[in-house]
């Protein structure tokens, strides 16, 4: 009842002014109820908190959090897909609706983005149906009929609101017949009234993004749902490799992995092993046509979204609290993120001796290299000698500021939080205000 607009109409009737005080949700008249009628509103009920709580739990921010929703489509998901279509059009047209399915593709990215829209597509329109429908019942239990409309605005629906859609009113239509209907990229919509879910295909891939690294540093694992690292001093059984697909998975030996462009020298660097997940997750057929999908739906390359945007992706996710820490130089020359829960005193050091030094070394040898052919090099190895000289500049005073904290050898509780652990190590890592 105080989630449908019969209880606002009720509240400004038991007390008209801004304010709500003690009591006055007491005060709402309950009516006496049919037993049909009160199971019916706990039935609905029971549904839009199922639907919410897996919206919720598909978010890797909720404790309940169990694997990446592109990953947990299966065949079921399709063939619930396919009935759920069935069932509309007979709801729509009144006619039944035969489909011949084809063999699911498992195996793509692709189309495992489309019945993940598919699915959230039917709950989000379902959990838009109950809202109005108990608006409905609780405008006739309270005879409200000539005062209010169980009509529910899309933009009200509460799931999906981590960016995954939009919610608008404008849209091209792609047929002359109308009968599809597409936004500016040509994506399909769904369609209610004046208004549609566009799809944001990015941030949905960023969830996806985001699981891979956690799978990398051992806080997922692709053969097992929920949390697996989430604990300081994790056992070598816990970073163990495992089989998925009959392929050996590894999870990152030290915890650390750069952001860096593909020509950093490290094989561990997030492009890199973010190929070998994808490669595991779904074989080896559809590779390239996956990590093309990719980078369609992010926009840019998998290796510019590594070094340029995860980090503050995973930064707003946690909400400035995150949980991968970013050890950066000032321009970003040098980057690399730490899993929190596999920390210790001597990360700072590792960084510096496995990372740090040998990228320096990497930078001089392309430079001495460059350098060497001074009189006979292009107009874009002139530039890239003077990119190499600005790097190689930003990550020798990086490393002067790294040495000192990593001699100090920091010591911390994770229990203390993130904001007064991150501070402990000044301006070696990136801010995170």
């Amino acid at each position: 009842l105080l989630n449908t607009d019969v209880s606002i109409y009720l509240g400004k009737v038991v007390n008209p002014t801004l304010n709500a005080n003690p009591g006055d949700i007491a005060k709402t008249p309950i009516p006496s109820l049919t037993k049909s009628i009160r199971e019916s509103i706990k039935s609905f009920s029971a549904q839009n908190i199922s639907i919410s709580k897996q919206d919720w739990d598909a978010h890797e921010t909720s404790w309940d959090f169990e694997e990446n929703p592109l990953l947990a489509v299966d065949t079921d998901t399709y063939i619930d897909n396919i009935h759920h279509e069935i069932e509309r059009h007979g709801k729509e047209t009144g006619e039944h609706l035969c489909i011949d399915p084809a063999a699911p593709e498992l195996d793509s990215l692709e189309w495992r983005m489309e019945q993940y829209k598919q699915k959230w597509e039917h709950l989000f329109m379902q959990l838009h149906e109950n809202e109005e429908e108990l608006n409905r019942q609780f405008i006739d239990i309270y005879g409200l009929q000539d005062e209010l409309t169980p009509d529910v605005p899309l933009d009200e629906i509460t799931i999906l609101q981590q960016g995954e859609i939009k919610i608008t009113d404008q849209y091209e239509l792609s047929d002359s017949d109308g009968s599809v209907f597409t936004d500016s990229d040509g994506a399909v919509l769904t369609i209610t009234g004046d208004l549609y879910l566009d799809w944001q295909d990015d941030v949905v891939m960023k969830q996806f993004i985001s699981y891979a690294v956690g799978c990398m540093m051992g806080r997922y694992r692709l053969d097992k749902k929920g949390l697996h690292i989430a604990h300081p001093n994790p056992t070598a059984v816990e970073t163990a490799p495992y089989l998925y697909n009959k392929v050996e998975f590894e999870i990152d030996e030290d915890g650390i992995i750069p952001l860096m462009p593909n020509d950093c020298g490290f094989s561990d660097n997030a492009s890199n092993r973010f190929a070998d997940f994808v490669r595991i997750a779904l074989g080896d057929e559809k590779h390239v046509e996956n990590l093309n999908f990719v980078e369609k739906c992010l926009g840019k390359s998998v290796e510019q979204y590594f070094v340029k945007d995860f980090w503050k992706d995973h930064k707003k996710m946690y909400q400035n609290r995150p949980i991968y820490w970013l050890f950066a130089s000032k321009k970003g020359a040098f980057q690399c993120i730490a899993y929190m829960h596999r920390m210790n005193a001597y990360t700072a050091e590792h960084i510096r001796a496995k990372y740090l030094l040998p990228y320096i070394e990497h930078q001089k040898a392309k430079l001495l290299d460059l350098a060497s052919r001074i009189a006979s090099l292009t107009t874009a190895e002139t530039k890239q000698l003077q990119q190499l000289t600005k790097i190689l500049e930003e990550c020798l005073e990086y490393h002067e500021r790294l040495q000192v904290v990593a001699e100090q050898a920091i010591a911390f509780d994770l229990d203390d939080g993130v904001v007064v652990n991150y501070a402990k190590f000044g301006d070696v890592l990136q801010k995170i205000k």
